[in-house]
This record gives structure tokens, C-alpha cells and sequence, in this order.
């Protein structure tokens, strides 16, 4: 691509006014770079060739004013080629590549239990962490454990040969994905923002026109940092998945399961098991009544105050009510 750009930009000589061989012979050294070279030296040496076929096409011309656009084209040109040199990524032969790994894993094993212990075991050796675990089965059905674990790329391999040798392998397989080329895209586009946000920070302090303007330069300048941070927490995501590779490993006991037959308990365990229960059992009728007697305490009062009160009553029309059948018996003419 840069060369293609310096070609086309050197290609503007000729036409304003550089001789043929001059132009031929510039175009000509200047599309052959070194594969060596860096970009900031590629950049200078491409200047300087340059600079000297413009030296040339000056004395052809005799023109001041010739000089003056020719230079214009090699500072366009200058400019063109470290644009693209920023693009990019510095020592791109020996990057470092970014790829995310993705492995399952399948056991099959006697019992579940030594596993449930040694694989958390083996995950902090690797300094790594369990993402999830889950736990499934019931009696009369195959009981499996699994694991959702994150583990350094580097101690990726050595992780996997640690688990195989707890149960017969059933199933492996690992997937991988290479994220080099999106993540420095991604990198690249957060350094033009940058580039974008500070060229609308220095239009914003610089500015002292409407209100208007201001506010608009404003929102553009949101847009952008909005930008800025979705691309920043997309790089973290391939930053993350590309050094902790993610193994999904599956535990499965090959019989079905079998609870334990409940152990019955000698006579004397019984009688201390009843003696026991006993007791309980007395304790907390004394519970219940102290807590009834409790709650009738509030109405012990009321109900006193009421049976003296029934009792004044009776006692005052009690002989009036055993006079009645006398009184009702007496015949009205006597």
C-alpha cells in the first residue's frame, strides 16, 4: 500500500515539469525498499531520493515556482507514508500473536469424589480459576461433575496431562482461534480516536463562537470517547481470552450410582437414642405450657374481676330467684 501511495505521489513530478529519465529513475529506486529497514528510516531514505529528483527537475525547469510545488508532493508524500506506517503494528514480522484457545475434556471414573478434590487442586497449582462447576446425578443414575476452568496459555498443556491420568479418557478436543488481526485493528482505530479526540479537545478550547457550535463540538467530542472506551473494553475481552485458554472438563462415573445401605444401630445406641428423644420430647412440653401459661396471664385479671362481679349478682337476686315459684304459685285473690 505504500508503495503504491509514493509511486502515485512521485508520479505528480514528471508532470510538473521533471524529465523523463529523472522520473524514471526515481520511480524505479523508490519502488525496490529494503526488507530490513524500518519504517521511520524507509521514510527518510524515500525523502532524500525524493529530494534529489526534484534537484533535478529544478535545473531542467529553471523554476522557482516548479521547486516549490515539487516540494509540496514530497511533503504530501512524506505525509502519506507515515500515516500509513501508523497503521502499522511496530516489528510487524515479529508481533505477538493473539489466539484464543477453547478445549473440552471428558473422564470416566470410578467414583466422583477424588476428583472433586483434585481438580481444584491441580487449577491453583496452574494458577488458573474454576468459571463455573456443576454437580448432577441421583440414585440408579450416572453422577457427573463439571467444570468450567480458565488456564494460563503457557501451562495450558501441561494442566491437560495433569487431569488425564485421573480416569479413562473418553473425549478431548481443542479449538482455536486466532484474534491478531482484529485486535491490532482494533488497537490502530483507538489511536486515530485519540488522534480524532484530541483534535476536537483543542478545536473546543480554541473555539469562542455560538453556543451552538460549542455544544455540537461537544457531542461529537462524547461520540468519540464512547468509542474510545467500547474499543479499549473489546482489546481487554482478546487481551483476556488469548492469555486464559478455557478447558470445559467433564467427569463421569461409569456405573450408575448406588447410595450407601442406611447402618442399623446396636440396642444400646437405641435406648440412648429413645432416652434421648425422651427428653426432648418433655422438654418442650414444658416449653409449650410455660409459653400457654403466658399468654393466659394477660386474661387471669379480667376473668377474676368477672366471676366477683358474677358472684355479687347471684348473691343479691339469688333469693328473689328462689321466692319466684312461691310468688307465681300464690293465687291473686288471697
Amino acid at each position: 500500500m505504500r508503495r503504491l501511495l509514493l509511486v502515485s505521489a512521485c508520479g505528480i513530478v514528471p508532470l510538473i515539469g521533471c524529465g523523463y529519465e529523472s522520473a524514471r529513475e526515481s520511480t524505479a529506486t523508490v519502488s525496490i525498499p529494503a526488507a530490513a529497514e524500518s519504517p521511520s528510516v524507509a521514510v527518510a531514505k524515500r525523502t532524500e531520493m525524493a529530494g534529489q529528483g526534484m534537484g533535478g527537475m529544478g535545473g531542467m525547469m529553471g523554476s522557482r515556482k516548479g521547486m516549490m510545488v515539487a516540494d509540496g508532493a514530497v511533503a504530501t508524500t512524506v505525509a502519506v507514508l507515515q500515516l500509513s506506517d501508523a497503521a502499522v503494528p511496530p516489528n510487524a514480522s515479529g508481533i505477538s500473536r493473539k489466539v484464543v484457545y477453547d478445549a473440552t475434556l471428558e473422564l470416566l471414573v470410578d467414583s466422583i469424589e477424588p476428583a472433586s478434590k483434585r481438580v481444584p487442586e491441580l487449577v491453583e497449582d496452574a494458577q488458573g480459576y474454576i468459571s463455573e462447576q456443576t454437580m448432577t446425578g441421583s440414585p440408579g443414575a450416572q453422577r457427573t461433575e463439571r467444570w468450567k476452568l480458565r488456564i494460563p496459555v503457557e501451562r495450558f498443556d501441561s494442566f491437560v496431562e495433569a487431569v488425564k491420568p485421573m480416569g479413562e479418557l473418553a473425549q478431548f478436543n481443542r479449538t482455536s482461534q486466532d484474534v491478531t488481526a482484529e485486535f491490532y485493528d482494533v488497537e490502530a482505530r483507538i489511536k486515530n480516536k485519540k488522534v480524532e479526540e484530541q483534535t476536537l479537545n483543542k478545536i473546543l478550547q480554541e473555539r469562542s463562537g455560538k453556543l451552538e457550535d460549542v455544544l455540537k463540538i461537544e457531542i461529537e467530542l462524547s461520540r468519540v470517547r464512547g468509542e474510545i472506551e467500547q474499543m479499549q473494553g473489546r482489546i481487554r475481552v482478546l487481551e483476556n481470552l488469548s492469555s486464559l485458554a478455557t478447558l470445559t472438563l467433564n467427569v463421569r462415573e461409569r456405573d450408575k450410582f448406588a447410595p450407601a445401605a442406611p447402618v442399623v444401630a446396636d440396642f444400646p445406641t437405641q435406648i440412648a437414642r429413645t432416652w434421648h428423644a425422651s427428653v426432648l420430647s418433655l422438654t418442650d412440653l414444658g416449653k409449650g405450657l410455660v409459653l400457654l401459661a403466658v399468654s393466659w396471664a394477660i386474661w387471669i385479671p379480667l376473668l377474676a374481676l368477672l366471676a366477683v362481679f358474677a358472684w355479687i349478682v347471684l348473691r343479691r337476686i339469688g333469693p328473689i330467684i328462689r321466692k319466684l315459684p312461691q310468688i307465681l304459685a300464690t293465687p291473686r285473690g288471697e
